[in-house]
């Protein structure tokens, strides 16, 4: 994301979207209440109009809104931002309105008050910290899958199978073409300057790495042997040490270590708690040093208290989206988890 040149003395704040990573931050900078202003293609028609022709061109206004719900479309792309008109057009006033922030759009944000968290990252999407997208390849002898590592999850991009069947091989199969479809995929998918994670158990990771590296390609080809060959081994990637140095500045991998180690005091009756009032308690009582909460206890009133309230006690605060597994686990214990420095 950019911050543009504003009017002078405006009380909005002019952003450009530049890509759909920009997204993530937006749907948890934006708040019911909030205002946002918008040139979009509309019909200016009259309650007349309503009922002659249907072909009524739709012409650019800018319109105002003020925010009352949020819907992030992750596969198109698109976060869908509604609400009702306060300024613009006349004939638009008090109706509803939805604009559509995708990559290429820009768009006006006043905000009448910032939490601490909201400004943290609204720095760190300006920082540009996800401009360097990674992709994976999980493979092995039967099929590759092709992953992107993104903000708010991992978004599956497609499947090549090797038509091998069984310990039997299937008359036209071939590893060779097999590894060059996967390769290609690639080529089409995947920019050409991309950082591929290629993952796996066995010698096919192996074998594509060294076709990848044998022919012409501005691909960086990393790679990492993982236990399983399917999604699950980005998360064991993610998990391991050395995911750090090559993914240092992803949200994913230090939320998913966090989920992990919160899950194994659990269990070990060790320094954790989780639901709201016990999380609270324990927040007012200097006792937490590690908020994790679910994106949708987020956007809440509660949620915002909450994270308010620990910025009074030296609390690191971490938001996963529900996009991934580690978040739908957090929203699974009441959307509150938390590492305390010490028992209650």
């Amino acid at each position: 994301m950019r911050v543009l040149e504003n009017e002078k003395d405006s009380e909005f704040i002019s952003i450009h979207v530049d890509s759909d990573d920009d997204l993530w931050y937006f749907r948890n900078i934006i708040s019911p209440g909030d205002r946002v202003k918008m040139t979009v293609l509309r019909r200016l028609e009259k309650q007349q109009d309503m009922t002659r022709s249907k072909e009524v061109p739709r012409k650019p206004v800018t319109l105002t809104i003020d925010v009352e719900t949020l819907e992030f479309q992750e596969f198109s792309g698109t976060l869908r931002v509604l609400g009702t008109v306060i300024s613009g057009s006349e004939d638009a006033l008090g109706q509803h309105q939805s604009f559509s922030l995708s990559p290429g759009e820009t768009f006006m944000l006043a905000k009448e008050n910032w939490t601490e968290h909201q400004r943290k990252l609204f720095s760190e999407g300006l920082d540009n910290k996800f401009s360097d997208r990674y992709y994976f390849v999980s493979i092995d002898d039967e099929e590759a899958l092709l992953i992107s590592l993104k903000s708010y999850g991992l978004q599956h991009l497609g499947k090549v199978e090797s038509h091998k069947t069984g310990k039997a091989y299937a008359s036209d199969y071939s590893e060779e073409k097999y590894l060059r479809e996967i390769y290609d995929s690639m080529k089409r998918m995947l920019p050409e300057d991309a950082s591929i994670i290629v993952l796996g158990a066995g010698f096919t990771r192996e074998k594509f790495v060294q076709f990848s590296r044998s022919v012409q390609t501005k691909f960086k080809i990393i790679s990492f042997p993982t236990s399983r060959s399917d999604e699950g081994s980005v998360w064991e990637f993610l998990n391991s040490p050395d995911s750090d140095t090559i993914l240092q500045d992803f949200r994913l991998s230090g939320d998913s270590r966090l989920v992990d180690e919160f899950l194994r005091r659990l269990k070990t009756n060790e320094e954790a708690a989780y639901g709201y009032d016990i999380v609270k308690k324990a927040i007012v009582a200097g006792a937490v040093d590690t908020l994790m909460i679910s994106e949708e206890k987020f956007r809440t009133e509660e949620g915002r208290k909450l994270l308010e309230l620990s910025e009074n006690y030296a609390t690191k605060v971490h938001i996963l989206s529900l996009s991934g597994e580690k978040g739908n686990i957090v929203k699974n214990f009441g959307g509150y988890c938390a590492l305390l420095r010490y028992k209650l």
